[in-house]
Parts: C-alpha cells; structure tokens; sequence
C-alpha cells in the first residue's frame, strides 16, 4: 500500500446511487493503508443484492465499515451509527470516543429496530418495483435523465435549472425535492429525489409533467 494513503467511499454512492460490486473494491484493500467504507444506505439492498465488505473486516486491518440506522430505520434523531473495524483498530479509537456517545433510549431502539426483520422484508418488497416504476415515469418526460440507482433514491440530471424546478414544485405542489448545489461537479442542473410510495411518486412526476406543459 502506497504510504499515508486513505481512501473513502460510499457504497451505495450518494447521490448517484451506484452500487460497487466486492469484486471492484477489493482490489483497493491493497493499494492504500486505509479503506473506509460507508454503508449506510447498504440496508436497502436485499441479502441478495447488497455488496458489503462486512465479512472482510477480519481478514483486512485496513478496511473500516460505516453503518447507520438513520436512513434505513428512519431514526435519525437518536444520531445512531457504528463502525465495524478489526479489533486492534477499534482497541485503539476506543481511546478517544466520547464516552457518552449513545445514550439508553438510542441504544434500545437500535436493538429493536435491528431485530425487526418484518420491517426490513416490507422495505425490500416495495421498494425494489417502486424504484423501477419511477424511474421509467422521469424517463418518459422530456428534459429528464434519471440514472439507475439501487438505494432509496435517484439522481436526475435536467435540460432546466434544478433549482428553478425545486422552487416550482414546492410553491406550486408542496412537493420538495433536493437540488445537488451542494456537490460541486453536479451543480444546478442535477437533483436527487426520494424514492415514495408509488401514489406519491405518480403526484411527483404527473406535477413535474404540468409544469412541462
């Protein structure tokens, strides 16, 4: 590994949703001294589908997995997320972790939400064929490129102004969407959306349709 190296990456990528394959990531293990990977939205891939590095962590001393239930679980005002790392690397950061990180109430719903497998299994079964529906409703309106996305959202790159769009909508429909301003190499002709119960999507784009009239 090349000296005082590190590299970070979101799997799956935020906000393009891509999905990196074990196969594609492995092989950076052994270029740099450091491999962070941050797998929050990992949760909404099936046992199938989802890539994780996970069984690795023993074998890598160099990779850390970054976990959170904020997305998935829909918790984030209890800010709960943890690391998975090999033992010596988690002895060390033990060192320097506030030693209240987690408090009771967090620790607790975190252990329910885990457990709730009910939950995770209704999460799969409607978000899969959700996903695919809208994006092939954006890819129907002109002006739009969706990109195919495999966690909870899509990214849409517009012939229009993001930001105008994001307006309109949330004056017009009380529908809000998220511009990409805060990524520098996507800027105002980019927006991420949320991937909704389908009678939610149908407003979205039938809305985004209306204004394209």
């Amino acid at each position: 590994p090349q000296p005082q190296s590190g590299l970070l990456l979101n799997n799956p990528h935020n906000p393009t949703g891509k999905l990196w394959t074990r196969e594609e990531i492995l092989p950076y293990l052994k270029q740099f001294n450091l491999v962070v990977i941050d797998e929050a939205f990992m949760d909404f891939l099936t046992p199938a589908q989802e890539q994780s590095l996970i069984p690795w962590v023993a074998e890598y001393p160099n990779l850390v997995i970054l976990r959170s239930l904020t997305k998935f679980y829909s918790l984030p005002g209890l800010r709960i997320g943890y690391a998975i790392a090999h033992p010596d690397r988690l002895k060390k950061w033990q060192q320097w972790r506030d030693p209240w990180s987690v408090n009771t109430l967090a620790a607790a719903a975190t252990a329910a939400a885990l457990q709730d497998h009910e939950f995770q299994q209704q999460t799969w079964n409607w978000l899969t064929p959700a996903r695919s529906r809208l994006f092939e409703q954006l890819e129907a309106i002109p002006g739009l490129d969706p990109l195919q996305g495999a966690a909870n959202y899509l990214l849409v790159k517009t012939e229009i102004s993001a930001t105008k769009l994001q307006e309109q909508l949330l004056r017009n429909y009380q529908i809000v969407i998220r511009d990409c301003l805060s990524f520098p190499e996507l800027g105002d002709r980019y927006f991420r959306l949320a991937v909704r119960l389908p009678p939610e999507n149908d407003a979205l784009t039938e809305a985004i349709r209306e204004m394209g009239r």
